[in-house]
């Protein structure tokens, strides 16, 4: 495999040089949000360009894995000093979109929630009062129907509506990915928006990316956690009152016969008066909460694990095959008897960029069957 960084333009994506020498040790992305970097550029080796390739908030890194654009940091600061390197900090363009508000008196009523994103995107970030992101959207149609309104006077920014709009149950997912596109030579932003990104296997195949240990798995850590807030066997939800009458579902349990009960009350919703829909919204949680949390972490080696970009991206779901017996019998991993294996959707990655002494690697952040993303 072959990791380089090129230098692209931010209003266009056109490629202003390769940038050989920048240094970089970990970069991550997220599903919904945005994620931080820092760079460093030795000046004795740099392109002669290499002021307006670093030039903050004008300029968009892309690291590449064999042409394969797998994650983009937008320059937020650059520092300068009297030694011989350039230090950069970079954010991913999510982040960029806390600084773009809503300008007009918006009304969506019975819109689906993927054209309420795709229609902030177009007005605001693509379009907009100065020029904006080369980016496409994809897959920015229908969805649950929402009704919302946004008006200039909130003060509310691209990220904030998006985060509130994805937090409802059932809300939207997004996140922003990278292509290549030639004649002129540039590396463009994708969003990607929808009730589910990513991707599941066909019914009846594997996922096309599975992560296994002994294999190009290094580390793997489950975590049970039972703590309050995280697991419960009866689970009900409440609204506010109305005329002191509190709208509150039936309890909703679970067939554990190992645990006592362990209860948990939440309220979806202040407006919520029905019972049957309040006796949904616990039902959805306690699906949730009734295995407590389970936390899936595996690092695997960069160079031999399944290949980030071209084989598995942010949302699609992915295999995983930790432990078992060898040959002779033993247990390869003893914490995990008989060997844990499925397959758990991805809604984060880290990469661990490799370096002098240093292995890459990376780790992708997985949601377990049952568990809220």
């Amino acid at each position: 495999m072959t990791l380089e960084w090129v230098a692209t333009e931010a209003r266009t994506g056109r490629v202003i040089v390769d940038l050989p020498d920048l240094s970089v040790s970990r970069v991550a992305a997220v599903l919904g949000s945005y994620t931080s970097a820092s760079a460093t550029l030795p000046l004795p080796t740099a392109p002669e360009s290499w002021l307006r390739a670093t030039l903050p908030a004008a300029t968009v890194l892309v690291l590449l894995d064999d042409g394969i654009p797998v994650w983009g940091g937008r320059i937020g600061k650059r520092v300068r000093s009297s030694g011989d390197e350039v230090s950069l900090s970079l954010s991913t363009l999510e982040a960029w979109l806390d600084s773009v508000f809503i300008r007009d008196h918006l009304i969506y009523a019975g819109t689906g929630q993927n054209a309420i994103v795709a229609d902030l995107f177009t007005r605001y970030v693509i379009d907009g009062v100065l020029p904006g992101l080369p980016l496409r959207v994809s897959g920015g149609t229908g969805g649950t129907a929402r009704d919302r309104e946004y008006t200039d006077a909130q003060d509310k920014s691209i990220l904030s509506a998006l985060s509130e709009l994805s937090a409802v149950q059932g809300g939207p997912e997004w996140t922003i990915g990278w292509e290549h596109q030639s004649n002129p030579e540039r590396y463009t932003p994708v969003l990607y928006v929808g009730d589910r990104t990513g991707s599941d296997p066909p019914a009846g195949l594997a996922p096309a990316a599975t992560f296994e240990m002994p294999g190009a798995v290094t580390f793997a850590e489950l975590t049970e956690d039972w703590s309050t807030g995280k697991g419960a066997t009866d689970v009900t939800a409440t609204s506010t009152a109305v005329a002191d009458v509190r709208p509150q579902s039936p309890h909703q349990t679970s067939a554990d016969t190992d645990r006592p009960r362990v209860e948990h009350r939440f309220t979806p919703s202040t407006s919520i008066t029905e019972i049957p829909t309040l006796t949904a919204h616990a039902a959805r949680v306690l699906a949730d909460m009734a295995d407590g949390a389970r936390a899936l972490s595996l690092e695997a080696v960069l160079a031999d694990a399944p290949r980030l970009g071209s084989v598995w991206a942010i949302g699609d779901t992915v295999g995983y095959v930790i432990g078992g017996l060898d040959s002779a019998g033993r247990e390869t991993v003893p914490a995990f008897p008989g060997g844990l294996s499925g397959s758990a959707r991805v809604i984060g990655w880290e990469m661990t960029l490799p370096a002098a002494g240093v292995v890459g690697a990376v780790a992708p952040v997985l949601v377990l069957p049952g568990e809220n993303a």
